[in-house]
C-alpha cells in the first residue's frame, strides 16, 4: 500500500494557489481568500460551492465568511441557480480602493 505523503499533490497544489492571492498573502484566513477571489473574478456571480472549490476552503467555512462579508455589505446575494444562492462582490463601491491596493501589492510581490 502506498502512503500518500501530506502536502504533496493536487491538494497541496491548489492551496498554494489559494493563499497566493495579495490578502491572504497579507491577512490569511478565510475573508481575505474570498477578498482575493472578488479581486479575480469581479461582478461575476459566484454560489457558495464555486466560491468554496476556488478559494480550497469548506463549504461550511465559506458560508460562514460570505455571510460575514454579506452582513459588512461587501457582497450581496442576487438570484438563485438552480437549489444554490448566487452571491455578487460588491467591488465597485466598497472594494475599489481595497482591490487597488490588492492589485499594486501583487504587482510588487517578489516571491513569487
Amino acid at each position: 500500500m502506498q502512503k500518500i505523503q501530506k502536502g504533496s499533490g493536487r491538494n497541496a497544489d491548489s492551496e498554494a494557489y489559494a493563499t497566493r492571492g495579495p490578502f491572504s498573502s497579507i491577512f490569511g484566513g478565510p475573508i481575505a481568500r474570498l477578498f482575493d477571489q472578488a479581486y479575480i473574478v469581479g461582478n461575476s456571480e459566484q454560489t457558495i460551492s464555486m466560491l468554496s472549490e476556488s478559494t480550497n476552503l469548506s463549504y461550511k467555512t465559506t458560508k460562514d465568511a460570505l455571510k460575514k462579508l454579506v452582513d459588512m455589505g461587501f457582497a450581496v446575494p442576487t438570484r438563485k441557480i438552480g437549489n444554490a444562492q448566487a452571491y455578487k462582490f460588491h467591488v465597485e463601491n466598497h472594494m475599489s480602493s481595497l482591490l487597488e491596493c490588492g492589485a499594486q501589492f501583487q504587482k510588487e510581490r517578489k516571491d513569487i
